[in-house]
């Protein structure tokens, strides 16, 4: 169990750098992206993240994102608190966003938190990506 005073890992730790984060946000179809968390958060990595994501929807008035939860663990205080910063930076143009959590009760409640914090206009929670996807498809049409 991950203790809110646990400290977070450094930036980018050796067994996960900037490259192979990079690698884990993609474009899957016009308007549409996938970004799969790492099991351990960072506000490092959360950066990492949404500034390839930002980077991928340049240009864009509208978009969507599956986020794909299954692996993470619980994220400390100050992980979450970044993560709430990069979303409200791109809420204006987020059209839904597709919360894959599979069957972890625990994260689906922390990214139920996260998103209302945040102030998700749109979101959802799904078993798998491919229902994620679909939920902003939806959302997108």
């Amino acid at each position: 169990m991950i203790h809110e005073d646990q400290p977070s890992r450094p930036a980018c730790s050796p067994d996960v750098d900037l490259a192979e984060l990079r690698t884990r946000v993609s474009r899957v179809e016009d308007r549409l992206f996938l970004l799969k968390e790492v099991p351990t958060q960072t506000p490092a990595t959360i950066d990492a993240l949404f500034d390839r994501l930002e980077e991928l929807a340049a240009g864009l008035d509208r978009f969507a994102y599956v986020v794909d939860l299954r692996d993470v663990r619980r994220p400390d205080a100050r992980t979450r608190a970044r993560l709430k910063e990069r979303i409200l930076g791109i809420n204006e143009r987020l059209v839904h966003a597709g919360l894959a959590v599979g069957s972890n009760a625990v994260i689906r409640a922390v990214a139920k938190l996260v998103a209302h914090a945040s102030g998700f206009r749109s979101f959802s929670f799904h078993e798998s990506v491919e229902e994620a996807k679909e939920a902003c498809r939806r959302a997108l049409h």
